[in-house]
């Protein structure tokens, strides 16, 4: 199932502009970058945009050659496996190597980045990495990769999600390049030092590290730049980094539970009513829910999940057709009284650093239960509960975008359209709705491997031994759709489990 991205134009030169770098990208009418990606695998070379290189690839690649001046270059560029703007033999050369791993043939491979820009990566060295944020760090997990983590940024070093990877990595000794959007490149210089080389696994060249590519020019450290929570396109980045961390048969794993929880989640939207979708206009829009509460627009993971779901779009309405409403455009009463009663408006979920991160002496009051309900009656207090057709819930964004996002549309399917959600199963309560949802949430802690400390139900609630409930959904006093199984605010404090 893919992110619903809005494909206007891809604009292909043969032409090399800077050196190895040229552009794939489009714009929608407000300037914003949103071209669709090749495949969910962005490797030039997989021909036939599926989930590896292999011989269907040099078949597809021969095709095009056969096609002679026929051939459209820009129709055609996954085909240019050595990236040196011509289909021809050399690529059948260089695809066979990719095929057979013989990466001293192959040295270099090109990708599709996250800025939409085909790359070089150095497939000679190693695939040790830092990174930056949890989104890619969950990748690197989420595809078996654990052991080749050597770094990360301080929101994980020693900031709010310190809790569950200080599970992950025990008392490994970890690079920490501190801030992630201005990370320490001298820290990253001494990993290249220690270890030979390194990968910066990131985000977009706006928003992490701008000047890492120059500053790291001729030294062992390799910038990868993939989608992990960018407009909804996790499976793009983690399906390529599975690819260049030679992690392909992890990535596959992951992809295929993700892909059945997906196709789940579509069968389930598929068979809501059409009155209860987009074309009954019931609108459903997503906020911050930390402090004043800030809309949510197209740049977001949490967006482009939510579309998935097929409601109305009562943001993007709001927002007039700015590609995003990000952090910064907070919402005042009014503002959301003109959302419910121009936009259709009559589902607002408010996200808020759950499941994970409960409260703590050093940890995030406003994660926990008494923490989550606070701010459930805060955001009701701007005048929301005086609309009568209006429903708010409080979610955890810990799973509103990155490899983790597909729980975020299972779960609030689940909230959206919870009488076909049990209809769909032939379910009589919200307990049974419940265990569906927790088959899939335990399967992505074990994934990335806190499933020792966290699991949907947690010890008290029936789940394993020694595991702490999650906090993931809150949708008001007594409501039987509450999935509140985390400790109360003070009742337990992560570093003593």
């Amino acid at each position: 199932m893919n992110p619903k991205f809005a494909l206007i134009a891809i604009i292909m030169s043969c032409a090399l502009v800077s050196g190895a770098f040229m552009a794939v990208k489009g714009a929608d009418d407000s300037g914003a970058q949103l071209s669709e990606y090749p495949a969910y695998l962005t490797v030039l070379g997989n021909a036939d945009k599926d989930l590896d290189i292999d011989a269907d690839d040099l078949s597809a690649i021969q095709d095009v050659i056969d096609m002679g001046p026929a051939a459209v270059y820009s129709d055609n560029y996954m085909c240019d496996a050595n990236h040196d703007g011509r289909i021809d033999a050399d690529d059948l050369v260089q695809v066979q190597a990719m095929i057979a791993k013989d990466w001293d043939a192959v040295k270099r491979v090109y990708y599709v980045n996250v800025d939409h820009l085909i790359v070089p990566y150095d497939m000679t060295r190693s695939n040790y990495v830092i990174t930056l944020i949890a989104p890619p760090l969950d990748s690197v997990l989420a595809m078996g990769g654990k052991d080749l983590v050597v770094g990360f940024d301080n929101r994980i070093t020693t900031g709010k999600f310190h809790s569950e990877y200080a599970r992950v990595f025990g008392d490994r000794q970890m690079y920490d390049v501190h801030n992630c959007n201005d990370p320490d490149v001298e820290v990253i210089l001494q990993a290249c030092k220690d270890l030979g080389s390194v990968n910066i696994v990131c985000g977009t060249r706006n928003s992490y590290g701008p000047t890492l590519e120059s500053a790291l020019a001729g030294t062992g450290a390799q910038v990868i730049r993939i989608a992990s929570w960018e407009y909804g396109g996790a499976l793009y980045g983690f399906m390529t980094l599975g690819y260049l961390l030679k992690m392909e048969s992890g990535a596959k794993d992951y992809y295929d539970k993700y892909m059945e929880c997906a196709d789940l989640v579509d069968s389930i939207v598929s068979s809501v009513p059409d009155s209860k979708r987009s074309a009954g206009r019931i609108g459903a829009a997503a906020v911050y829910g930390m402090g004043e509460p800030a809309l949510l627009g197209r740049y977001t993971g949490e967006y482009a999940n939510l579309m998935v779901l097929d409601p109305f779009d009562s943001a993007g309405s709001f927002l007039q057709g700015k590609a995003s409403g990000s952090h910064g455009n907070t919402l005042g009463g009014e503002d959301l009284l003109a959302m419910y009663q121009s936009h259709n408006l009559r589902h607002l979920l408010i996200l808020v650093g759950t499941p994970f991160q409960i409260y703590s002496a050093s940890g995030d009051a406003e994660a926990s239960a008494a923490g989550i309900a606070a701010t459930y009656g805060r955001i009701g207090g701007l005048g929301l509960n005086t609309l009568p057709e209006l429903d708010y819930c409080v979610t955890g964004y810990s799973f509103s975008s990155g490899v983790g996002e597909v729980l975020n549309r299972l779960i609030h399917c689940y909230y959206l359209y919870n009488e076909d959600f049990l209809a769909y199963f032939g379910y009589s309560t919200q307990a049974d709705a419940q265990d569906k949802l927790a088959e899939y949430v335990d399967w992505y802690c074990e994934s990335i491997g806190i499933d020792s400390l966290w699991s949907f139900y947690g010890e008290q609630h029936g789940g394993p031994a020694g595991t702490v409930g999650m906090n993931l959904l809150y949708c008001g006093e007594g409501n039987e759709m509450n999935i509140m199984y985390g400790p109360l605010r003070g009742s337990v404090s992560v570093d003593s489990l």
